[in-house]
């Protein structure tokens, strides 16, 4: 296979990601954030990641590292997770991008065991994790044949990619400013350009990797419920209630939407609920009325 997608942050701006579905994107690679310059969140992650749901477009993500220890690994992985990975679904792998000078010049057994150390730890969260570099960067700067148990995500900016072995080369990044095979440009804006090889969609619901349930749990007979009526208000902007509050933890939990639980439905609120209904297929009125609460609820 070989499906059509992109990688963005916020050096793309408020990218207009319906617009690049339009010119045949079928995936996205989201940074999360990094720790190259202490550690944090991407500005554009989560409007990315919320923008990307809501088009039903598979979503993967990746840090951009500079862990020059073992320890300093491990902080790595459990800022991402927590502030990253936790809580939301990707179809993707979530990679560690390793490509910072510092951090090359390490030695390649200390980056290996730094890579593997990473990988580790998102393992214990249940995550699938990958490895980002460069093509001749993988046999240069690790012992490569170590790390091949992980996807492997390679940049590679020419007309074919000749890493090996093609059992972990799951993603190639064909072009960014340079692009041998298409415009480099996608939505009017430059940006890189991949090619999945590997269909990690379906391998990561299988395996119930990455915020997804194992196959296997989707075909278990739910227990018997006992069922109770529950009255709800109406809410909508300007409303402050202990609903609201309760309506701010639902939309955090399952759209990630990072409110603050105050019990006011502001702006922010407004815009969670209204791409909550968009996920869903609701009708998207910023209104909480019984269907949108019905589904909250569910």
């Amino acid at each position: 296979m070989k499906t059509f997608g992109i990688d963005i942050s916020r050096w793309q701006g408020d990218f207009n990601l319906k617009k690049a579905v339009s010119e045949g994107v079928k995936f996205v690679i989201l940074k999360g954030g990094g720790g190259d310059d202490g550690l944090y969140v991407d500005g554009r992650f989560a409007d990315n990641y919320r923008k990307a749901k809501a088009l039903g477009l598979p979503v993967g993500c990746y840090w951009f590292s500079r862990a020059l220890t073992e320890e300093e690994a491990e902080k790595e992985a459990a800022y991402f997770y927590d502030n990253v990975c936790k809580g939301r679904q990707f179809e993707l792998p979530v990679y560690m991008d390793v490509e910072n000078r510092t951090q090359l010049a390490v030695g390649k057994r200390k980056l290996t065991d730094i890579v593997k150390t990473w990988c580790r730890e998102l393992e214990k969260h249940g995550m699938m994790p990958g490895i980002y570099s460069s093509l001749s960067y993988f046999s240069t700067y690790f012992y490569d044949s170590e790390l091949t148990a992980y996807p492997h995500w390679v940049a590679s900016w020419s007309r074919s990619c000749s890493y090996r072995p093609e059992s972990c080369f799951g993603m190639w990044q064909f072009g960014g400013e340079t692009n041998l095979i298409r415009s480099n440009k996608v939505a009017g804006v430059v940006c890189d350009q991949d090619y999945m090889l590997i269909d990690y969609p379906a391998l990561i619901k299988k395996a119930g990797k990455n915020g997804f349930a194992p196959a296997g749990d989707q075909h278990t007979p739910a227990p018997a419920k006992e069922v109770c009526q529950v009255s709800v208000p109406i809410l909508r902007q300007g409303s402050r209630s202990g609903y609201v509050r309760t309506l701010q933890i639902l939309l955090n939990a399952y759209n990630g939407a990072r409110l603050e639980t105050d019990g006011i439905f502001g702006p922010a609120t407004d815009r969670a609920v209204r791409a909550y209904q968009s996920s869903r297929g609701l009708a998207v009125d910023g209104i909480v009325g019984a269907a949108t609460w019905a589904r909250l609820l569910k």
